[in-house]
């Protein structure tokens, strides 16, 4: 059983015609997000995480991959080969629950090609679907192309006072933009 609401697409297309499917991360995910984790680039670990990041530890996977489609949502992408190309995740916010914070990690060979946009735009569904409101994203500095994206999109950022930069999106600016959920 899928813990994603309905209309979560379960395969979207990309700018270049390749299609990914979608699926909702769970513990049978845990190998193929440790390989993954092998495969990004130093730079790539560092955007994700925030700090270097040599490895996964168990703890780590245990907490990426423990689902609860309420309070923690996650979704991973693959390519029409089964080459899994990236997972976008939320986590409500103790102090604000209607707020998440948003992480999307997109393998360095498949950057830049709309991955992100398609992760980012399907977990909004299933956010939308379970009351969420707003995506927090933390980013560094040096994450020119969240910067521009966020920018280009009409998302204001600033300084968060810890050395990050912080946006708050709404979902319905995302959905919004977002064609209807292709099966």
């Amino acid at each position: 059983m899928s813990l994603f609401p309905a209309p979560i697409a379960a395969s979207s297309g990309l700018r270049d015609g390749s299609r990914l499917r979608l699926h909702a991360i769970g513990p049978e995910d845990r190998a193929c997000i440790a390989a993954g984790f092998r495969r990004l680039s130093a730079a790539s670990r560092y955007s994700r995480f925030l700090r270097p990041m040599p490895r996964l530890d168990a703890a780590t996977l245990d907490y990426l991959t423990a689902i609860d489609g309420a309070r923690h949502l996650a979704l991973g992408a693959s390519a029409g080969t089964g080459e899994r190309v990236g997972i976008a995740r939320c986590i409500r916010l103790a102090e604000d629950p209607d707020t998440t914070e948003i992480a999307v990690t997109v393998m360095d060979d498949w950057q830049r090609r709309g991955v992100a946009r398609v992760l980012a735009t399907e977990l909004a569904r299933w956010a939308d679907a379970v009351a969420i409101k707003t995506f927090r994203a933390l980013f560094s500095y040096e994450n020119r192309p969240v910067a521009r994206l966020l920018a280009g999109a009409g998302v204001a950022f600033a300084n968060d006072g810890a050395g990050l930069l912080r946006a708050d999106i709404d979902l319905g600016l995302i959905l919004r933009g977002a064609g209807p959920a292709s099966a």
